[in-house]
């Protein structure tokens, strides 16, 4: 996850814009931990990035999501605003597709870009800042085995 954390907060990085290989588990809750907060859009996935008043296009109309191609989704929302690029990367819908769809253009039309760099905070920590901590935390929360002590163990009695 901290790689994953890099690769959106740091991007003039030279390892930047590599593929790196995560289980899917992890991109899973990286999502669910990472809230952006959209400027010029450069950063920021349209498709599946939590901008949206926190929220992301699966959350909001999940059958318009579903209707999305693969080869899209990583479109950002500085590509996916100009002339309304995104309708065209919906595919056929369902007429509760459609209603997401009406509903969900309802929500972007007064969506407006600014020329200020993308932001984006970590849910799991009160500074917004992502910590692997505050990670390990998060995926093992509620869990009856806790691996993560084992991992944090190094830390010392009292500080996990």
């Amino acid at each position: 996850m901290r790689w994953l954390w890099f690769v959106r907060t740091d991007i003039n990085k030279s390892w930047a814009g590599l593929e790196i290989p995560v289980h899917p588990n992890v991109v899973a809750l990286f999502s669910i931990g990472l809230i952006s907060h959209v400027g010029n859009g450069n950063n920021t996935f349209f498709w599946t990035d939590r901008w949206l008043f926190g929220c992301c296009i699966r959350d909001i109309a999940p059958n318009v999501f579903s209707a999305v191609p693969r080869k899209f989704l990583k479109r950002s929302v500085a590509e996916a605003f100009p002339e309304q690029r995104w309708p065209w990367d919906v595919g056929g819908l369902s007429v509760i597709g459609l209603f997401e769809y009406s509903q969900l253009w309802d929500i972007i039309q007064d969506f407006l870009l600014t020329t200020t760099k993308d932001l984006h905070g970590w849910r799991f920590e009160s500074s917004g800042f992502f910590s692997s901590r505050s990670a390990h935390r998060a995926f093992f929360n509620g869990s009856i085995f806790e691996p993560w002590r084992c991992i944090w163990k190094s830390w010392g009695p009292g500080q996990v």
